[in-house]
């Protein structure tokens, strides 16, 4: 019987192998030395300490995945090459083995990032556009990866990019992971859902938050200082009427005598940011209304001309510019803060507590702050992410909003992410229970699905559980679902869930793709209604399914 592995696996090296890396480390030691000369990024000692923190849980074999958690702005890509040139110091690992990735689809956020790490590391920064051409095809055949992934709470759902490509990496084996000694650090501000579905890991993952340095300005501070104010609704139209509330106009006009008050010794660029579509041009005008017409506008949204937002800022405007954004500066974007006055995020009646703190506010916080900004956005939120921050990311009875977490009677647990530990083979199967009592297990083979049932539900349901499905004749597996016959995606069995489950059809079992023309994401969904008994949170059943 073959022994089970428990640790990730040392490659072995030549020694020419090991002089070249030694090579390799020296460059790196000297392109953080001419970065922190020239001032151009600079390590602080908390970067240092939290990066010494990573390292050490590395040196645990166990451990596949650490989580780092860590306020916005606070320096994540310091402790990123701080982590590098730490590791490589203790251990041997070629350059190219070094990935930083990230779910974002943003040419922004590559070249921040290569302006802030060394030249030798610049090759492996990829975003998420490039994740399937270049990142999985290079690391199925590398051993000994130290992969890097930045504001993991980006297309992290179980149907999206972060997900596809854990997939297509082969990382959703525990032995090939601890074979191939995969090293994952994974970095947020709002980790979300990942967070709680890390927990299911066990001993092979860990969890570090960082400590910001002594001149942060976290949106807290802010807060305290009073200088965040709740925000309102810029928009105010009424479909029915044409006309704009008046509510919203003396919103606006409350927003001029702030400017008025706040910034009469010189102009400043207040940033705004507006609805799409026809919702966005009305914020405009109510702007040009109450300011007068004659104000300057600037539109910064994906047809913009202007490719970085700080080739405007960093210039002294020569009287108040009004910037308005759509799907821009959502996360992880550093401004310079120099001349910006008034930064108002985008109303909504059910805001999502962690794009608030991604949002304006986090673009707000760092250590840069101009001592006179104002911000306006959700303060609730504010208050939800102190309180989950202080309690070190533990406390389930935050209501917590986000796209991948949800609120249960056992408090606040993920709705399913890439992290989700019933993902990779090896480790416990857990089960996920949707808002509507639900609960859906996940399979890669149908084989697995039987046994299963008979392990666990045949005592309550009885008969012979999920009948066995073939393929047609190009290789894809069909189903029925509300009286069609065809291939389903994901996000299709997802929504119909609660189909045709009552008291005599206990359960439903459906084969489907995350992507309809790709076999090899092929999975097994058997759903039933949650039993009395079961918890309904995700909870591990006692026998894992091999």
């Amino acid at each position: 019987m073959e022994r089970e592995i428990t640790e990730r696996i040392s490659a072995v090296y030549t020694a020419q192998e090991r002089e070249i890396m030694g090579l390799e480390k020296r460059i790196i030691e000297s392109q953080i030395k001419i970065h922190e000369l020239d001032t151009s990024s600079i390590i602080y000692p908390t970067q240092k300490s939290c990066a010494g923190t990573i390292v050490a849980q590395l040196v645990d074999r166990e451990i596949i995945c650490v989580m780092v958690v860590a306020q916005t702005q606070s320096g994540k890509t310091g402790v990123i090459v701080s982590t590098i040139n730490q590791f490589i110091d203790k251990n041997d690992i070629p350059l190219k083995n070094i990935y930083i990735i990230t779910g974002l689809s943003s040419r922004e956020w590559v070249e921040q990032t290569k302006v802030r790490v060394p030249e030798a590391l610049k090759i492996n920064i990829i975003h998420r556009n490039q994740l399937t051409d270049e990142f999985t095809k290079q690391i199925r055949s590398k051993k000994n990866v130290l992969i890097f992934i930045d504001e993991i709470q980006i297309a992290a759902k179980e149907t999206q990019s972060l997900h596809r490509t854990f997939h297509e990496a082969g990382f959703y084996n525990k032995t090939r992971l601890l074979q191939n000694d995969i090293k994952i650090i994974e970095f947020s501000a709002t980790p979300n859902g990942t967070i709680y579905d890390l927990m299911g890991w066990g001993d092979n993952a860990s969890k570090v938050r960082m400590k910001p340095g002594p001149d942060y300005t976290s949106c807290f501070a802010l807060k305290n200082a009073g200088r965040v104010y709740q925000y309102k609704d810029l928009c105010g139209y009424d479909k029915r009427t044409g006309k704009i509330c008046q509510e919203t106009i003396s919103h606006i006009t409350n927003l001029k005598k702030m400017i008025r008050e706040k910034y009469s010794e010189y102009p400043r660029y207040h940033i705004i940011r507006s609805p799409n579509g026809v919702r966005g041009d009305k914020v405009i005008i109510n702007f040009e209304n109450v300011f007068g017409k004659n104000i300057s506008v600037i539109k910064y949204n994906q047809q913009s001309d202007v490719e970085d937002i700080n080739d405007i800022l960093k210039c002294r405007p020569e009287h108040d510019t009004f910037i308005f954004i759509k799907e821009k500066l959502r996360c992880s974007k550093t401004l310079d803060k120099t001349y910006i006055g008034l930064m108002i995020e985008r109303y909504t009646k059910s805001p999502d507590d962690s794009v608030v703190i991604q949002g304006l506010i986090g673009r707000g916080t760092g250590y840069d702050d101009n001592g006179e900004s104002i911000y306006y956005t959700n303060l609730s939120s504010i208050d939800r992410y102190e309180k989950l921050w202080n309690s070190n990311f533990e406390d389930k009875e935050i209501k917590w909003k986000s796209n991948t977490t949800k609120k249960s009677s056992k408090g606040i647990h993920s709705t399913g992410t890439y992290n989700n530990a019933s993902l990779i083979d090896g480790m416990s199967v857990k089960t996920e229970i949707s808002k509507d009592d639900v609960v859906i297990q996940k399979f890669k083979t149908q084989i697995e699905a039987k046994e299963f049932y008979y392990k666990n539900l045949k005592g309550h349901f009885k008969g012979h559980g999920p009948r066995k499905r073939k393929p047609d004749s190009s290789g894809f597996f069909q189903t029925t679902i509300r009286r069609e016959k065809r291939v389903h995606s994901w996000d299709e069995v997802y929504s119909t869930r609660k189909w045709s489950l009552n008291k005599t059809h206990h359960f439903t079992f459906h084969p489907c793709y995350e992507d309809k023309n790709d076999k090899s994401t092929l999975e097994f969904w058997l759903m039933y209604k949650k039993f009395e008994e079961e918890d309904e949170t995700r909870q591990v059943i006692s026998t894992a399914v091999q």
